[in-house]
């Protein structure tokens, strides 16, 4: 993820403020949920990344004006031609043998989950706009189309009877997570947020920015 497209949408964010009224907007303490939409890119080789715009819930509590914990639970919207490498294997009928023969190939795959729950630090910069740091556990999770991989073993083998297809990955990495943002106040219920979030995977890097609109009890 390049840094200057964090910049400039949190330049954008900030600018909202030269809008407003520069009367003290209350912080809420409470309860608090939103939905959001985001882009989130995953590095699943060294030289292979798939590229996920994604759809979101936030639910939280508000401790004070500086800290809450929330939880996230999202998705992807699309689909994706992830690079796939594993092996085919087929059983003989007759005696149960198994044979095995290796592929390297591409097939869609898609974004089932995308999980965190962090604690979020906030600092006030004005009446409306705070930026904050969160950091905690996070998930992503892919899978591969079933109908794709079927269509794939029985491609290799030219059977339909009793093969299967194990491969190296379907991609299911949680870890670290951590990142930045912005809050924008529209009103003592309503803000707007926008952030970087990036998790720490094992199997390559994972970034993600974010949009999102919240709501405060």
């Amino acid at each position: 993820m390049k840094t200057t497209t964090v910049i400039k949408l949190s330049a954008l964010l900030l600018g909202l403020y030269s809008f407003s009224s520069h009367a003290d907007m209350l912080r809420v303490s409470g309860y608090y949920h939103g939905v959001g939409m985001g882009s989130t890119q995953i590095d699943v080789h060294e030289s292979d990344s798939l590229q996920f715009t994604t759809l979101y819930g936030r639910f939280g509590y508000q401790f004070s004006q500086y800290f809450a914990l929330e939880g996230r639970v999202g998705f992807g919207l699309n689909d994706e031609l992830a690079p796939l490498n594993g092996v085919v294997f087929t059983q003989n009928p007759q005696d149960g043998s198994l044979t095995s023969e290796p592929i390297q190939s591409q097939i869609d795959s898609s974004l089932d989950l995308q999980t965190s729950i962090f604690v979020k630090a906030n600092y006030p910069i004005s009446s409306r706009a705070d930026v904050f740091l969160f950091g905690g556990y996070g998930r992503n999770k892919l899978s591969y189309n079933e109908g794709d991989l079927r269509n794939l073993a029985e491609s290799i083998i030219g059977t339909d009877t009793k093969t299967s297809l194990i491969t190296e990955q379907n991609y299911d990495e949680g870890g670290v997570t951590y990142g930045t943002g912005v809050d924008y106040m529209l009103s003592q219920q309503w803000q707007v947020s926008a952030e970087y979030q990036y998790f720490d995977a094992d199997q390559g890097d994972i970034y993600a920015l974010n949009l999102s609109v919240i709501y405060r009890f």
